[in-house]
Order: structure tokens, then sequence, then C-alpha cells
């Protein structure tokens, strides 16, 4: 068995990285740690996403019920949460449902990649 040490980051393609970068930033609040021109590494502790810019990227995910693959961020008030999705007029892909625990909704960034935003009553 390998010893791990822990999750490093977690890493998505992204076409635009600017507008990638605006959409963790202003969207969901991540920190951006560092920017260099193939790459972007955003942080909301314990977690780094890291976006490597890809010509042409899109997420060959086309629906979301096929693939049970997102990256899972649990929010603090799930009415706020819906409200600047609508705001923004991010679309929700889908959700808001009821969940053991709590409330799940599925959006996608600027290149498809999946978000659920949980939130644990």
């Amino acid at each position: 068995m390998m010893l791990l040490e822990g999750l490093h980051h977690i890493s998505f393609g992204s076409s635009d990285l600017k507008a990638s970068i605006e959409f963790y930033q202003d969207l969901l609040g991540l920190e951006l740690l560092e920017e260099g021109e193939a790459y972007a590494l955003l942080n909301q502790d314990p977690v780094t996403v890291r976006l490597n810019l890809i010509p042409d990227y899109k997420s060959k995910i086309t629906n979301p019920g096929e693939l049970s693959l997102s990256f899972i961020l649990d929010v603090d008030d799930f009415t706020n949460a819906l409200q600047e999705l609508e705001e923004k007029e991010i679309e929700i892909l889908t959700g808001p449902v009821g969940i053991e625990g709590g409330e799940s909704l599925l959006i996608a960034d600027p290149d498809g990649n999946l978000i659920e935003l949980f939130y644990r009553e």
C-alpha cells in the first residue's frame, strides 16, 4: 500500500485562463496563488485548483448525470448561493435537490467542468 501524504491539487482544463480565474475568484471566492502563461493555481483551504491552459478545451461531459465526476464545495448558506447564481446568470444544470443531510445543485465553470454546491443541514 502506498503511503499518501494528502491531496495536492485538483486539475481542470481551461480554454481561457482569465475567464476561468475570474469565475473561481468572483463566484466561489478562491484565492489566486500563482499565475503563469499556461496555468493558474487557486486555493480554498485545504484544496488547491490548478487550471491548465488548453487551446479549444471544452469538458467532454455533455450530460451531468452520465458521470459522477465533479468538484464538490460545501456552502455556508444555500439560499444566498442560489441568489448569487441567479444574479450572475450562472445556469444550474441539476437541482437544487434534497440529499441525505442537506441540499445540492450542479453548475459548470466556463469550460463545462462540473462543480457541485452542497449545503449540509
